[in-house]
């Protein structure tokens, strides 16, 4: 026994994936890009800028120790050298004494002496005086760096802070032509020692260009640097602080009048070393910073740019062809591309859907075109279907009237003849105006007339604007044959039939209204059951003309005609049919 085997899989219907809008996508992942691109450049950049700050700013507060230090060290020899020859040497004693020239001058000697030795010895002293004879005589000893003037400079300020104080321990900063400096003097009598050291000395090597170095004593600012024979790279003017700003100044950094004043306090002076700068973009970033901000404000125009392109190039294209195929898919094919567009891929696509549709509408024509031709052929055989039976008895009844002699009848016979078979021929006419119908209709009631000698009559009603219309060939003339044809057995001793036409006014529009009566004995029931389809199918030779004129109705006006038979003292024909057709020739 054969086993069946269920594969799993193979009577499942597909599983229907989520839709997503191309369009959505491509705007929403070029959003997403150009918002974290921007993030993370702004975040380094930020990350970078604080970094620069705090290492810039620890950096400073270290040079500030650094020179507040070897600021600091340096007086610390210079009060310590000039304090063990002012307390403890024998000979700065001798010199007040004075017993005699030879030991003054002994003993200056040998100051002088000391005063060289303790300026090799400590490089952080610049120079070291001495004053005697009620102060008016100077001795020194300073180093090689400094220069005449200096030294000049240094000792007037000397002789006139010593000469202008009543006290033992003296300081002063001093301000040369070339350099600044920072003097200690102790006075005993008429004498008194003391030295220098240079504020400049324990400076940073690596000195900011914009910035100004000095020192605060007293409640003065003694500038260090920039100096005079230094060269300087800024044209800002030199930047000084007064009394006003300095009784602002707090330990570390402060943010005062445009300025940036870094401050350390010495320990064991009242003293304190300042850097000063201006307040400027440059003190938080710097040059590779300008240069990242640059590329950041380039790549936000690139974004912008790339959005533009993104929207202008790709998402707007991709509605307006998303737009062209949903009509499309609502039955209009004519489509316009409304949208720019410089990509040559979406103008491919865009040119591949327009010769699509072209396609299509070439075909649509084709086929239309097959489907009137076929129209036109079926039409054409039930055209033909309707010839008059009644041929052969009409050329039977010209022989009978020339046989008997009825010239006349026979001609007038004969002319109507030639009128009926030359309106019946025309196959092409597939419409004819109510007036050209209505006249074939009189001819065909005349020469039944002279064909039978039974008394027949048609009345026709019809309004003015009727007679201009157009209707199918043969429309009138079908009802009027097949009156004559069933009813002229009718009990009486005359055959009626009354053609009424009228045009119907509807919100849909205008309609023509046609009626044709006869007083015969009417349809036979089969008949009616049959024609009064909305498809008639002929049925064992059954109404023959009529069904055929009804499938013409139907390739002409589709299903916006209509029609109602009935008997009523006769039989009655109606027909509604709307004032255009469909399809025409």
């Amino acid at each position: 026994m054969k086993q069946k085997y269920d594969t799993g899989y193979c009577d499942k219907e597909p599983v229907q994936q989520k839709m997503f809008s191309l369009k959505r996508q491509i705007v929403g992942t070029t959003w997403l890009f150009i918002i974290v691109v921007a993030l993370l450049l702004v975040t380094f950049l930020i990350s970078m800028i604080s970094y620069y700050q705090k290492k810039a700013d620890e950096k400073r507060m270290i040079d500030m120790v650094s020179y507040a230090e070897t600021l600091e060290n340096n007086l610390t020899e210079l009060r310590d050298v000039t304090g063990s020859i002012y307390s403890q040497n024998s000979a700065f004693d001798g010199i007040n004494v004075y017993p005699s020239p030879a030991e003054k001058w002994n003993s200056v000697y040998d100051l002088l002496n000391v005063l060289r030795i303790q300026v090799k010895s400590n490089k952080g002293i610049a120079g070291l005086f001495l004053y005697y004879d009620s102060l008016d005589w100077v001795q020194y000893a300073v180093n090689e760096k400094m220069s005449f003037a200096d030294i000049e400079a240094l000792k007037k300020a000397g002789t006139a802070a010593l000469k202008n104080s009543d006290g033992v321990y003296i300081t002063f900063p001093l301000i040369t032509e070339r350099n600044s400096w920072y003097s200690v003097y102790m006075k005993k009598a008429s004498a008194a020692v003391g030295g220098c050291i240079r504020l400049s000395q324990g400076l940073p090597e690596d000195k900011e260009e914009t910035a100004v170095y000095g020192v605060i004593s007293d409640g003065q600012f003694c500038q260090t640097w920039p100096e005079e024979n230094e060269e300087k790279d800024t044209e800002d003017e030199t930047i000084i602080i007064g009394s006003d700003i300095i009784s602002l100044l707090q330990p570390g950094e402060n943010h005062i009048d445009g300025k940036v004043i870094y401050l350390y306090q010495l320990n064991s002076e009242d003293m304190a070393v300042v850097e000063i700068l201006p307040e400027s973009i440059w003190l938080y970033i710097n040059k590779i910073h300008a240069v990242l901000m640059i590329l950041i404000i380039l790549y936000f125009l690139a974004a912008f740019r790339l959005q533009r392109f993104v929207y202008y190039e790709l998402s707007r294209p991709l509605e307006d062809m998303s737009r062209a195929l949903e009509n499309i898919q609502g039955g209009v094919w004519e489509v316009h591309f409304s949208a720019q567009n410089r990509i040559s891929e979406i103008e491919d696509v865009r040119q591949s859907v327009k010769t699509l549709l072209a396609e299509i509408e070439q075909y649509k024509i084709r086929f239309y075109e097959k489907e009137l031709e076929k129209a036109k052929i079926h039409r054409q055989y039930l055209q033909l279907q309707l010839a008059p039976h009644f041929y052969t008895n009409c050329l039977k009844n010209a022989y009978y009237m020339l046989a008997l002699k009825e010239y006349d009848n026979a001609e007038i016979f004969l002319q109507r003849l030639s009128v009926h078979l030359r309106y019946l021929l025309q196959k092409d006419a597939a419409f004819v105006t109510v007036n050209q119908e209505l006249d074939f209709v009189e001819n065909y009631v005349d020469m039944q007339k002279l064909m039978t000698s039974k008394s027949l009559s048609c009345r026709i009603s019809a309004d003015e604007e009727v007679m201009n219309k157009e209707i199918p060939i043969l429309t009138l003339q079908t009802f009027v044959e097949n009156s004559v044809k069933y009813a002229r057995d009718a009990k009486g001793s005359q055959l009626l039939i009354d053609i009424n036409m009228k045009i119907r006014k509807t919100e849909e529009g205008n309609y023509l209204d046609i009626t044709v009566w006869d007083n015969g004995q009417g349809y036979p029931q089969g008949l009616l059951d049959i024609i009064n389809q909305q498809n008639p199918v002929e049925k064992e030779g059954l109404g023959v003309g009529i069904i055929n004129l009804q499938n013409r109705i139907q390739i002409f006006y589709g299903d916006n005609a209509s029609w109602y038979f009935e008997n009523r003292d006769g039989a009655v024909s109606e027909l509604i049919l709307p004032e255009k057709p469909e399809v025409k020739e």
